[in-house]
């Protein structure tokens, strides 16, 4: 008579191979993942700009009142400044993402009727090469340039 073993499980060496396995996958999918990250929170970072332009041209229009934006610490942070009020609300683009300064509009300010005081194009450097933005017409109509 031959007795059925009942054991059940896994063997060290089976262990160690699935253990290889996702090792090996973990590896090759970080790279890939941490690149998609940072380029996800470039295309966010301009989107927040651009939202964050539009909104200050609402208040100076809502508020009858002007509003500027400008630039500081070799162009990774902003600060909208609403001149009414003295309220400012500072904020930095991710890494890699940096306005340069050789663009043909430094600032953006809105007067109290919401139109721009001057029009022009504002570079940004990314991971993924260079944005343009240009502000056309005095009431600030952007267009990306990618």
């Amino acid at each position: 008579m031959t007795e059925v073993s009942s054991e059940q499980g896994m063997t060290l060496l089976e262990l160690l191979l699935v253990l290889t396995i996702v090792g090996v996958l973990t590896i090759i999918v970080l790279p890939v993942s941490s690149g998609w990250t940072a380029v996800q929170s470039e295309q966010d970072a301009l989107q927040a700009f651009q939202a964050t332009v539009q909104q200050m041209q609402s208040y100076a229009i809502a508020h009858k009142a002007s509003t500027n934006l400008s630039f500081s610490e070799n162009g990774t942070v902003y600060t909208v400044t609403y001149l009414d009020s003295g309220k400012k609300k500072t904020t930095s683009f991710p890494p890699n993402f940096i306005f340069d300064s050789s663009s043909t509009l430094n600032k953006v300010d809105f007067q109290d009727n919401g139109d721009m005081f001057k029009t022009g194009s504002m570079i940004f450097q990314t991971s993924n090469g260079k944005k343009i933005i240009r502000f056309q017409f005095q009431k600030g109509r952007m267009l990306l340039y990618e």
